[in-house]
């Protein structure tokens, strides 16, 4: 008679972990900058598990979207700023989990505040009399 361990039908460790995860990333866009000469577009903040990182940066570049880790600059031998990452994932299948989640934080908060903008403009001149 089999066990129950040894089925197909169970969901392996590493699988399992990886569900826990993804169960506990929750991402919130902390600010966003609306100055569209700027390439800084918001910041962000993630919590996975039990621990929170802030500073999560999305910037609008050439080639679209781009998600930064948290940094911190410091002066090199030759007198050069450098950045380090004050946090990043380890491999870049976390990477592009983390990353696509602020991404998609960014775009649904971008709507939503369109969303609101457009509740709150008058749609035509009836409207707007209305108002005065």
């Amino acid at each position: 008679m089999a066990g129950k361990k040894g089925g197909s039908s169970m969901v392996s460790e590493r699988e399992r972990i990886e569900q826990e995860q993804e169960e506990k990333l929750h991402v919130r866009i902390d600010k966003i900058f609306e100055d569209e000469s700027m390439k800084l577009k918001a910041l962000a903040s993630a919590n996975i598990g039990d621990f929170a990182v802030h500073g999560i940066k999305v910037y609008e570049g050439d080639k679209g979207l781009f998600v930064s880790m948290p940094s911190t600059s410091y002066k090199d031998a030759n007198g050069e700023t450098k950045y380090e990452d004050v946090f990043h994932p380890t491999t870049a299948e976390a990477r592009t989990k983390l990353c696509g989640a602020v991404a998609e934080a960014y775009k649904q908060e971008l709507e939503q505040k369109q969303a609101e903008v457009q509740q709150s403009t008058p749609t035509n001149n009836t409207e707007l009399v209305q108002k005065m």
